[in-house]
């Protein structure tokens, strides 16, 4: 069986989680726009799951991943989202006529304005067609703890290829990594801040990793110490 996986957010990424609110989004984007019709399919409109399955070739493991959170320091980590989908995060939509610029750029405002879910991998692309003068656009938004405006933009280069008529790969399998329980979390806390030596600090570790055979260990000492006091006063009765 797998090990759990976790990985802490640097002091600087976290902070840009911690100093997000509803009038201060933290998150990047970009709006490209492209000619639709090496893209659109004999029966008309974008071949959405030809942009899909290229997608699903680009990612790398963050994006696969989601924001889970440290008992009692509260520190952000990264885990594998064992429930990731990349329909969720793969946006397909259609601008109403006559789809002129001043339409395109009220739709990204609006989804600029929407938070990113912290319950999932922290990015979105939104496929948007229906643009005039035969055109389409992809919107993408990412949180800033997960990558900079420029490595967000590297995700929409690596999408874009020299040809029309390019194959897209067959994207790997990915099996996501067991994420930690809060007790492992905690436990690889205090292995961290305390330097990870010392018989004691092991103990503390496996106490908390650990609870129910720390709780069979403790119920066999009592019966133990308990039996041996009633084996004393037998002896002195």
């Amino acid at each position: 069986m797998a090990s759990p996986y976790f990985e802490r957010l640097s002091a600087v990424d976290a902070a840009f989680l911690e100093i997000e609110d509803e009038n201060c989004p933290m998150h990047v984007g970009a709006v490209a726009i492209f000619d639709a019709a090496p893209l659109t399919r004999p029966e008309g409109g974008i071949d959405i799951d030809r942009i899909r399955a290229l997608v699903a070739t680009l990612l790398v493991p963050r994006y696969r991943q989601r924001i889970a959170r440290i008992p009692v320091t509260n520190h952000p980590v990264w885990v594998d989202d064992a429930r990731f989908n990349l329909h969720y995060h793969l946006r397909h939509l259609s601008l109403p006529a006559p789809g002129d610029d001043r339409q395109l750029k009220r739709l990204a405002g609006h989804v600029m304005a929407l938070p990113l879910d912290r319950n999932k991998p922290l990015w979105e692309l939104w496929v948007v067609e229906g643009v005039s003068e035969g055109r389409f656009a992809i919107l993408s938004k990412t949180h800033h703890c997960m990558m900079d405006g420029v490595g967000s933009a590297d995700l929409m280069v690596a999408a874009m290829g020299t040809h029309p008529s390019e194959t897209v790969a067959k994207p790997r399998r990915w099996r996501p990594r067991p994420a930690p329980t809060p007790l492992e979390l905690l436990a690889g806390e205090l292995r961290r801040n305390l330097g990870g030596g010392g018989a004691a600090l092991r103990a503390a570790a496996r106490a908390v990793t650990q609870p129910r055979r720390n709780a069979e260990l403790l119920r066999d000492a009592v019966i133990g110490f308990l039996q041996r006091r009633l084996e004393r006063k037998a002896v002195t009765a």
